[in-house]
């Protein structure tokens, strides 16, 4: 062979390259997510530290704080971002808070949908401090659909 053909592409390796990265990604995502579901429970990232509010926008701490403030409210609204199935939550408090009691839940910090159920949870009650904790689980389920956790019984 020459010098020249050694700089000829080699045809299947790229080809290769493009099927088994995806195939390799796809199978690591999975063992994750099944290890997660094994687990049970509001579970972190192995060994992931609990979120510390001072490197989040003061916004988003805001809901961190509130989540604390009314927890008996966080407990009994439901979150819709699918949560429940990858992490184990069972209530929008789970989003913020860790089971574990080591702090912060790090979640929360960067979903749209808690972040959303939670201002129309903050709203809602800053605008009626009489509002029962049921009639603002109720409004979020209105604006953001049920699972099948909190779909009514059929």
């Amino acid at each position: 062979m020459n010098a020249a053909s050694d700089d000829l592409p080699r045809p299947g390796r790229p080809l290769v390259a493009l099927v088994v990265a995806p195939v390799v990604i796809a199978l690591v995502v999975v063992a994750g997510t099944f290890a997660v579901l094994a687990g049970g429970g509001n579970v972190s990232p192995a060994g992931a530290a609990p979120l510390d509010l001072s490197t989040v926008p003061e916004q988003v701490a805001g809901h961190y704080q509130a989540a604390e403030d009314l927890a008996d409210v966080y407990r009994q609204v439901p979150c819709f971002c699918g949560c429940e199935e990858f992490l184990g939550h069972r209530d929008l408090y789970d989003c913020f808070v860790r089971a574990d009691g080591a702090g912060w839940e790090s979640h929360a910090a960067g979903c749209g949908v808690c972040i959303a159920e939670s201002t129309l949870v903050r709203d809602l009650t800053d605008i009626d401090t009489d509002t029962e904790p049921a009639d603002i689980r109720r409004a979020v389920i209105d604006r953001y659909g049920t699972t099948p956790t909190t779909a009514p019984p059929t």
